[in-house]
């Protein structure tokens, strides 16, 4: 990632807030929690954009999140901000003079405003918001900005630096750091001088205590045995992939709970994301019912949860959108939760490190599964 492309909100980003909310509000409802994290990652997005009016900064904040949070689950860059402004209609002095404000704080430039337009018009915005990546980004929509502006001659230079406000995400739990940081340079030389100063007597120390005493016995050197590195798998283990599986009986398990799941479009979109991923359906189906208890038709709002059953994103309430996608972001989830697994670590248990606040929620999907299993392996009977 080049110097000029810094994250507005990264992953990590994300996490920290989790858990300082998880810490701060344990006492709250965990639907609270969550209303409280998604309140903060929409306010710090909502800060780094241009200073645009408030219903416009709502709609490019849910476009991003929607796109870069959710679909690509990626951080957002300065990069991501500008492909989302450039869909917007410019045509308003109100909507341009702010995105030109914000392109001179990104790039530390001072630029006319009708030459910034007419380069503007000459950037090639190709694909969605949500298909642009961080390798792409390196020679990305700013970068090419910025190189047809330095052909123009425009003027850059350190003193438009100092007026940027949005390059980098400052969390809420580090308000030391901006007095740390006006520092830096003049803690850096005593902290090399102490480091040098540091390994030079760990050095001597080690040294003297390698040689022997003469005036000292010697213990006895006790070998300890090497403990064996743990084993790095790839993914789910074999039976948590995808398998074809009796349909017709987990239909019937789904029908036994009134759950609104075992219909279309809802069964086919889950059974699908599961195939695209290589996760045994029954796993995913699992999840719906841990979160949602696979969704009976007796609850009021039925067709609501039936849209996030796996409430990725914290909650149905919060992220409601089509059984399609958020089945696809379930599955994509635990796909990536699943990778670099020690081969002695329950799956269940791995996954359930990030996806799910709740320690227990392991023990949920876990009992879940095995009962869907039983259930759909389970010998026909005869009449």
């Amino acid at each position: 990632m080049p110097a000029d492309e810094a994250y507005v909100l990264s992953p990590t980003d994300v996490r920290n807030i989790r858990s300082y909310v998880q810490h701060k509000y344990a006492a709250m409802p965990q639907e609270a929690r969550a209303e409280i994290v998604a309140d903060a990652v929409k306010r710090i997005i909502h800060k780094q954009l241009p200073n645009f009016e408030s219903n416009l900064k709502i709609t490019v904040t849910e476009t991003l999140i929607r796109t870069v949070v959710l679909d690509r689950q990626g951080p957002v860059r300065a990069e991501d901000i500008l492909h989302a402004c450039l869909s917007i209609d410019q045509k308003s002095a109100n909507v341009y003079d702010s995105l030109h404000d914000w392109l001179e704080q990104q790039l530390h430039v001072r630029c006319e405003k009708p030459l910034m337009l007419r380069l503007m018009d000459k950037l090639p915005v190709k694909g969605e918001l949500g298909a642009v990546t961080g390798e792409e980004a390196e020679g990305g929509l700013l970068a090419k900005l910025k190189s047809m502006l330095m052909a123009e001659g425009a003027e850059f230079g350190e003193e438009f630096a100092n007026r940027l406000v949005g390059d980098v995400i400052v969390m809420p739990l580090s308000r030391w750091h901006k007095p740390f940081a006006r520092s830096v340079q003049t803690k850096t030389f005593i902290y090399a001088v102490l480091c040098a100063c540091l390994i030079s007597a760990s050095l001597l120390y080690g040294w003297s205590l390698s040689k022997p005493s003469l005036y000292k016995l010697q213990p006895t050197v006790v070998t300890e045995p090497v403990l064996p590195l743990p084993v790095i798998t790839s993914g789910l283990p074999v039976e948590l992939r995808y398998h074809e599986i009796n349909q017709a009986k987990l239909i019937a398990f789904l029908q036994k709970r009134s759950s609104i799941l075992a219909e279309q479009p809802y069964f086919d979109a889950i059974v699908g994301a599961a195939h695209t991923f290589d996760i045994h359906p029954a796993l995913l189906f699992a999840i719906t019912g841990q979160e949602q208890g696979f969704v009976p038709k007796t609850n009021k709002q039925h067709k609501e949860i039936a849209n996030n059953p796996f409430n990725v994103f914290h909650s149905w309430q919060e992220f409601n959108t089509t059984i399609e996608q958020s089945a696809e972001i379930a599955a994509r989830t635990v796909f990536n939760l699943s990778k670099e697994r020690p081969s002695e670590m329950d799956p269940f248990t791995w996954i359930n490190r990030k996806y799910a606040e709740d320690p227990k929620w392991s023990d949920g999907v876990r009992s879940i599964f095995a009962s869907i299993i039983a259930s759909i392996e389970a010998p026909t009977t005869g009449k």
